[in-house]
């Protein structure tokens, strides 16, 4: 009989699509990993992944054994999650991660009464998704849809951008697409980084002209983006959440309501495809959907 521990590796070498990957989501060596396979495969008789320079590829008797075994190995990982919770405390601390950003300006908001302690870790989109991979944080709020099998998104909010600028220029922005353009190209730009994908689609799609402003700031983060607009060094497109407090205050405007000719960027939960059916991280996702 192939052991409980061959089933699992063999999902892990599945979802993450490496026998290294599985060695780090396992808390095992490449080795051993290889070995747990090995014996799996004589198990059953053939190979259930192909090698490549990449990675590995499942076999058609692979992704056959996947669909067999996958949803009693992660229900076995539920369960033991849940007594090892247990023995801890049931309301063990949630372990979060995301970008400053998000936390200040769309989660705290919606985790304020949460009766639950959080334990946040910030940092970028990237990092967040490689902690929860490795099992370090329950889950990270990110605007980065991750690929693979290990990891598992949900969608919990729908970002709109702005466009925002100093208070004291809404009374003179032009009306049309085309010469709001060119009174743009003729100001500063406040922004997040130095590609401004989001920006350059904007101005050649909604405004039918290249982006062309002089670049006054450019700091990755976005509270210090829109502390920058109100300070009257340039206009930017910021997501709604972190220009709303200032936009209240009358510190700065939106400029144009540009905010429906933008495709909104999706926030979503990502845990471990092994975790999503845990009830506290279910119920976190519907408490981000606010």
């Amino acid at each position: 009989m192939a052991s409980l521990d061959g089933f699992r590796v063999f999902v892990a070498v599945f979802r993450t699509g490496s026998v290294s990957g599985a060695a780090r989501d396992r808390h095992l060596t490449q080795p051993a990993v290889s070995a747990q396979l090995a014996a799996l495969e004589a198990r059953v008789g053939e190979p259930l992944f192909t090698r490549t320079p990449r990675g590995v590829i499942p076999t058609e008797r692979g992704r056959l054994l996947y669909a067999q075994v996958a949803d009693s190995v992660d229900r076995l990982a539920l369960a033991d999650h849940g007594l090892r919770a247990d023995r801890r405390s049931t309301l063990a601390p949630l372990r979060l991660g995301m970008t400053p950003e998000l936390l200040h300006g769309l989660a705290l908001p919606r985790l304020a009464h949460v009766n639950r302690a959080l334990h946040m870790t910030l940092g970028a989109d990237r990092d967040m998704l490689g902690a929860v991979g490795a099992g370090t944080l329950d889950a990270a709020l990110v605007t980065t849809v991750p690929e693979g099998r290990q990891l598992t998104a949900q969608e919990v909010a729908q970002v709109p951008f702005v466009l925002i600028g100093p208070a004291a220029w809404a009374a003179d922005v032009p009306g049309s697409p085309e010469a709001l353009a060119g009174w743009l190209n003729a100001r500063s730009w406040v922004s997040y980084s130095v590609e401004l994908p989001i920006t350059r689609r904007f101005f050649t799609g909604v405004l039918g002209a290249r982006f062309a402003a002089r670049q006054a700031l450019v700091a990755p983060d976005l509270r210090a983006v829109v502390r920058a607009v109100a300070l009257e060094m340039g206009a930017s497109l910021v997501p709604l959440f972190a220009a709303q407090d200032a936009m209240t205050a009358g510190d700065v405007a939106e400029l144009w309501p540009a905010r429906t000719l933008i495709p909104a960027a999706r926030c979503v939960l990502v845990t471990r495809t092994a975790d999503e059916q845990r009830p506290d991280l279910r119920e976190l996702a519907v408490t981000l959907r606010g």
